[in-house]
């Protein structure tokens, strides 16, 4: 490996330490020469340099939701026209829908019943053969 290639390769090392300014003075600066002639580091550079730029973006703290939402999302939640056809039915609001609700729940499990009962049914018969 000649001078160059060594050289190019310890840059490249100190790179990440350069971008985040955690180098000395003395090895800051040489980097810095050595970028200004080289482009290829340069280039590795500004990809890193970007690339930390981005994740500092990142973790930039978020802005809290706007002024007012909450009031807002109330007074839609309490708009009639918002809510569906069926809200208030299980609470017993709406009593058909309370009753249909009921209605289509024993009438499943009556049938879940049966099925199960009929099916062991079969089965003790066969059994008994």
């Amino acid at each position: 490996m000649s001078n160059q290639e060594k050289v190019h390769a310890e840059v490249r090392e100190l790179l990440p330490a350069y971008v985040a300014r955690d180098l000395g003075r003395v090895r800051r600066s040489l980097v810095a020469v050595h970028l200004r002639r080289c482009g290829p580091c340069q280039a590795e550079f500004s990809r890193q340099r970007s690339v930390s730029e981005g994740l500092a973006s990142l973790a930039a703290p978020v802005e809290g939701p706007p002024d007012g939402l909450l009031e807002r999302l109330l007074e839609q939640s309490g708009s009639p026209k918002l809510h569906g056809p069926l809200r208030g039915a299980v609470s017993g609001a709406r009593p058909a829908y309370s009753a249909a609700l009921l209605l289509a729940g024993a009438v499943t499990a009556a049938g879940a019943g049966y099925a199960s009962w009929a099916s062991a049914k079969h089965l003790r018969r066969r059994l008994k053969r």
